[in-house]
């Protein structure tokens, strides 16, 4: 038995034409990436050329590896009670608020620490001291939660 020969279609022809011609329109060479190339180097006087014919190694500057401290907005305000302050602080969340409250609770002459985060006004913590003053406490509180992300810090290093 014969097979029979497959017959192209009108469309099946023009799809081949344009096959050929996208073909011969792509780049034909292209770069090569393993080809380097070489700068050539004019000396400005006999010194100069002494330094451009030893290879320079350029070192380059690491980054920082921790970025600089963001200074917070901060607005204390002495409330209704005597020993009753509220602090605003602009552009924090959930997170830094929740922090400075659990260490504010743990720092002596605290007797009760709360927040409130809403959309529509910056962060509000509400303090209320036994005894002392607010700045000493405030201090006292952030220079602990300092300490815990020094010792954070320090972990994640050990572990990269």
């Amino acid at each position: 038995m014969a097979k029979k020969k497959a017959v192209k279609s009108e469309e099946e022809d023009e799809l081949d034409d344009l096959e050929d011609e996208l073909i011969d329109d792509d780049i034909s060479e292209y770069p090569k990436l393993s080809e380097k190339k070489e700068k050539e180097v004019v000396p400005s006087s006999a010194d100069d050329a002494d330094i451009d014919e030893e290879e320079e190694e350029f070192e380059i500057e690491e980054e920082a590896r921790f970025p600089d401290y963001k200074h917070l907005k901060l607005n204390l305000t002495k409330t209704v009670g005597e020993n009753d302050y509220e602090l605003i602080i602009e552009g924090q969340s959930h997170d830094f608020c929740n922090i400075l409250v659990k260490h504010l609770l743990k720092t002596e002459g605290v007797n009760a620490a709360a927040y409130k985060v809403t959309g529509i006004v910056p962060a509000q913590i509400f303090i209320r001291l036994d005894k002392g003053k607010i700045k000493d406490i405030l201090f006292e509180a952030i220079e602990s939660l300092r300490e815990e992300v020094i010792e954070v810090q320090k972990l994640f290093q050990k572990l990269t």
